[in-house]
């Protein structure tokens, strides 16, 4: 005898399993935004840091306003990267409480299982005693 909600068991492991890969994918992705990030906090460091030696060695007012632009801009795709990764966190949240859900759903189907299964020993095993008993009381019978 088999266990009767093993095609629902089967079916919630394969739903885990699926959001397990969205949610791996959606961390790929945020971690892709993520260093994409750090690059562009790192582009302008440096450029600032290229900027103050600059200044030092004498810089006409053009090259001041092309890092100053430089600069500008890169803070605009870091404040854009920032929320781009605000709502890959949000997706990934809902994704990982998806994926708690469909966990919480196959354990309980195989809590189920276990414990029909383990009815189902009780049940075999009495039988079995059951048999037992009356093969010890019919040769107990023909002995006596």
């Amino acid at each position: 005898m088999s266990f009767r909600f093993e095609t629902i068991l089967r079916l919630n492991k394969k739903t885990e399993d699926l959001l397990q890969k969205g949610m791996g994918q959606i961390n790929v992705h945020y971690q892709r935004q993520k260093d994409q990030q750090q690059f562009l906090q790192d582009a302008t460091a440096a450029s600032k840091d290229e900027l103050n030696q600059r200044k030092r060695s004498g810089l006409s007012v053009g090259t001041m306003i092309l890092y100053d632009n430089f600069a500008r801009g890169t803070q605009t795709h870091v404040e854009k990267q920032s929320k781009i990764i605000s709502e890959i966190n949000t997706k990934l949240e809902a994704k990982r409480e998806e994926v708690v859900e469909a966990m919480r759903k196959r354990r309980t189907m195989e809590i189920l299982k276990e414990r029909d299964m383990l009815k189902e020993r009780k049940v075999r095993e009495r039988k079995e005693m059951a048999i037992l008993d009356e093969v010890a009381s019919n040769l107990w019978m023909r002995n006596n």
